[in-house]
């Protein structure tokens, strides 16, 4: 049994622990606030000071304007029509009796001003081939990982959003796609190269079919917990120029480096205290090590106060660079937000058609294995999948 006087204690000394850590953030991120305003008339000196810096640390780059410009929120289309795409899978189970897995992309059409229906579907697809449960890695075959499965996911769901926004271009209507999280692949680094081949090549077919087409689409990012701009203010912090980490002459020599005043902040809270609801913050380009195999398709970014929260949008650079489509991203991005109560609608019906729920997918080893057993083919599974099947009490 509890002893809750020892408990209590505890909880008491958590309570205090906690306060003095949110009175330590509240500093980093007024300290950070106060470091932005402090280089916002002056980042093109900090843009030189990144260009020969070495850090160990993602950052934000391409500047073209102050670090405050805020950017007010433009009108939203008359008519428009918005494409979503998710998806959800079912990863292979050694405990099943077949070697496959499963992905479910889900899709919606909203058409906005016309008063024509909406379009909301679902589409499976089943991977059992050997071809899709290994890859070549160096000569040798690799299974395939959840992981790597969900790569592949992503991927798909920027080919379905290419092809849906292509499809309802054809009537000459003003389109705008989403995809949830982030444009940059950046669990693909470490995977076997043939894989990240493969899937490269997937994506960014999926990326020029939409430039081609001038089809504006962006992936949205709620709760981000990014810090590439955070991170350019950190370089700002640094007493030395070039800053260079690896030779860093404040290790070891004070308790806390001159950096890391204002480490743990993150962006969306940084912004949070420049922007009002409806507007975006100027626009920056990704680091990440992972673009550098994107070749033109460069990944952008920006953030957004809608409302409840500041979200990250992401954008190819073709689309950054086109001030009308810019400002459609802008106000489609907001208005989705606001019209789903702080989540893009068109995202969370997406998600409604992709997610696969735990009824479904026994449903679906059921059919597997009736479809074997009707095949004449030898069914087996393991005990584990048995007793999870038929619990009794």
């Amino acid at each position: 049994m509890l002893d809750f006087a020892l408990v209590y204690q505890q909880i008491g000394e958590m309570v205090l622990e906690q306060k003095r850590a949110c009175q330590s953030y509240d500093d980093k991120v007024a300290l950070a606030g106060e470091t932005l305003a402090n280089w916002n008339e002056h980042w093109n000196e900090l843009e030189k000071k990144l260009s020969q810096s070495r850090t160990s640390w993602l950052l934000a780059g391409r500047f073209h304007e102050s670090f405050m410009t805020r950017h007010p929120l433009p009108k939203a289309p008359e008519f428009f029509t918005v494409v979503a795409t998710d998806g959800s899978q079912i990863f292979p189970d050694r405990h099943e009796l077949s070697a496959c897995y499963l992905l479910n992309l889900g899709a919606v059409v909203l058409h906005y001003g016309s008063g024509e229906q909406s379009r909301l579907s679902s589409r499976p697809l089943l991977y059992y081939k050997e071809c899709d449960m290994a890859r070549s890695c160096g000569g040798n075959r690799v299974p395939i990982t959840s992981e790597m499965i969900s790569v592949l996911r992503g991927a798909l769901e920027i080919q379905e959003l290419a092809g849906l926004l292509e499809e309802a271009a054809e009537d000459s209507r003003q389109v705008i796609g989403f995809t949830d999280g982030t444009l940059i692949l950046w669990n693909l680094t470490g995977k076997p190269q043939e894989f990240q081949q493969e899937i490269l090549e997937k994506y960014l077919r999926g990326f020029e079919d939409m430039r081609r087409s001038a089809l504006p689409f962006m992936g949205y990012i709620s709760q981000p917990g990014s810090a590439d701009v955070v991170n350019v203010l950190r370089v700002a912090l640094c007493p030395e120029n070039p800053t260079n980490c690896d030779r860093c002459p404040h290790k070891g020599q004070n308790a806390e480096l001159p950096c890391e005043s204002i480490a743990g902040v993150t962006d969306a809270v940084l912004f949070s205290k420049v922007l009002q609801e409806g507007e975006r913050s100027t626009i920056f380009k990704s680091h990440s090590e992972i673009l550098k195999k994107y070749g033109k398709q460069a990944v952008f970014f920006f953030y957004l106060h809608v409302g409840r929260e500041i979200a990250r949008i992401e954008i190819p650079q073709w689309l950054a660079e086109n001030p009308e489509l810019l400002a459609l991203v802008h106000a489609a991005a907001y208005d989705q937000a606001h019209k789903g109560q702080g989540y893009p609608v068109s995202l969370a019906e997406a998600h409604e058609r992709a997610v696969i729920r735990g009824p479904e997918r026994e449903q679906f080893y059921r059919i597997v294995e009736d479809r074997y057993v009707r095949e004449g083919l030898k069914v087996s599974i393991s005990r584990k999948s048995f007793k999870k099947r038929n619990v009794t009490i």
